[in-house]
């Protein structure tokens, strides 16, 4: 039994997903599979109750859990400790989720230099909708997440704010406008920066056309830029995009929010050394 088998099992046993644990650990299906079996048949206890609809972690799974939990922290305070004088002897893996945009803008920074600093922890990085990115971390499917700061969010998780970017209401270049609400508008389908805007909306007494609601920042911008409606975006989003050629800030009826843009992780971060240099890595320091 070896650690690398730990963590495996225990990405298993907070998924409960087959497919989402080979995807994350490089291995396939089948692999994983013969992998559970063994470790099943090494233990004389059933790990999980499985079919084609569903996966259940078994009471002795969860006795095993615990323990692989405790097995690979253990392990990485080791190497800590063994190798006090050097910190390039750190090893492990982090997840970070975050959307396109900050996975281009935002995050290289950070990593490019963490790992100057940590270079045997390797970073995998999945890119998606903040709200998913959100999901994931409390389904224990990543280890951070990038998204906007709210005090729902602040309450359940560490957060480390690392960017602040206004908001500007856009619209499609070539229409002249009198004022940005002269076009429908384009909004999020769901998420923080929707409730803000519906906030935004609502205080200042603004009622809109909808033209749709659409998943994603750089989806609606696609939609701006073709001339489909107005919409109201995080200025990074806009600036560091190909589209934002095509479209024009226009100055809206009240001042807009600015957004804050924050890191997320679990409270119990800590039980991992290497999570736990990350945090204390990103949250020292400014980008």
């Amino acid at each position: 039994m070896n650690i690398n088998l730990l963590s495996i099992f225990i990405t298993l046993a907070e998924t409960l997903h087959f497919r989402k644990t080979s995807d994350h650990h490089h291995i396939t299906v089948s692999t994983l599979t013969r992998m559970i079996q063994r470790l099943e048949k090494e233990l004389k206890v059933v790990l999980f109750e499985r079919n084609n609809r569903y996966v259940v972690l078994t009471k002795q799974g969860q006795v095993f859990y615990n323990f692989a939990k405790k097995s690979v922290g253990q392990y990485e305070h080791l190497l800590q400790d063994i190798h006090p004088e050097s910190s390039d002897q750190l090893r492990g893996n982090i997840t970070i989720h975050s959307t396109v945009t900050a996975a281009y803008y935002i995050l290289p920074p950070i990593i490019k230099e963490f790992r100057k600093q940590y270079p045997w922890v390797m970073t995998y990085l999945e890119t998606g909708h903040v709200k998913q990115g959100y999901e994931r971390l409390l389904n224990h499917e990543v280890d951070f997440s990038i998204g906007i700061m709210s005090q729902k969010k602040i309450k359940q998780c560490l957060c480390k704010k690392i960017l602040e970017t206004p908001l500007i209401f856009i619209a499609p270049k070539q229409v002249e406008l009198k004022t940005p609400l002269d076009l429908p508008m384009i909004l999020p389908k769901e998420g923080e920066l929707s409730l803000i805007i519906q906030r935004y909306l609502k205080s200042h007494g603004l009622n809109v056309g909808v033209h749709s609601y659409v998943d994603g920042h750089e989806a609606i911008l696609a939609m701006v830029s073709a001339g489909l409606g107005s919409a109201i975006l995080p200025k990074i989003v806009v600036e560091n995009s190909h589209l934002s050629e095509t479209v024009v800030s226009v100055k809206s009826l009240s001042e807009l929010p600015n957004l804050d843009v924050g890191l997320f992780t679990k409270k119990n971060m800590t039980l991992s050394p290497v999570k736990q240099v990350f945090w204390d890595f990103v949250y020292s320091n400014s980008f």
